[in-house]
């Protein structure tokens, strides 16, 4: 099985021109599979438009996590820094990083919602009469 996305979408999705095809796909490639994993999706199983758009959009977020270092405009080579905060006169400065390890990791809510949609988040549960409170 391939991947859930193509260069070419994760470029219009993502607006990184600047990461290497082969890498780009070679993530792409390994997210989808580690997606696939996680839901348990079998080769034989046919998604249908709304589960390949969620799959899609997993596979291309997880990628942009692992591919692209976060940046905070203004901060020059800030590298990672999503929130920075300065005071004046004293000088004080805060930096927040934000996943700079670089981890590719699937939303939890769209996740959720993938895996319902695939009927595979709901709870098992029974009801043992007269037994034990």
């Amino acid at each position: 099985m391939g991947a859930y996305a193509d260069v070419a979408e994760y470029r219009r999705d993502t607006g990184d021109s600047a990461t290497d095809d082969a890498r780009v796909e070679s993530t792409l490639i390994q997210q989808s599979a580690k997606l696939r994993a996680t839901a348990g999706i079998t080769e034989s199983r046919k998604l249908t438009d709304d589960q390949a758009e969620l799959a899609r959009y997993l596979v291309v977020d997880a990628a942009r996590k692992a591919l692209v270092t976060p940046c905070v405009e203004g901060l020059g080579d800030m590298a990672g820094v999503k929130q920075s905060s300065f005071t004046a006169n004293g000088f004080q400065g805060s930096y927040t990083f934000a996943n700079s390890s670089g981890s590719a990791y699937f939303d939890r809510d769209t996740l959720r919602a993938f895996m319902r949609s695939l009927g595979k988040s709901q709870r098992m549960g029974y009801v043992y009469p007269g037994g034990p409170r």
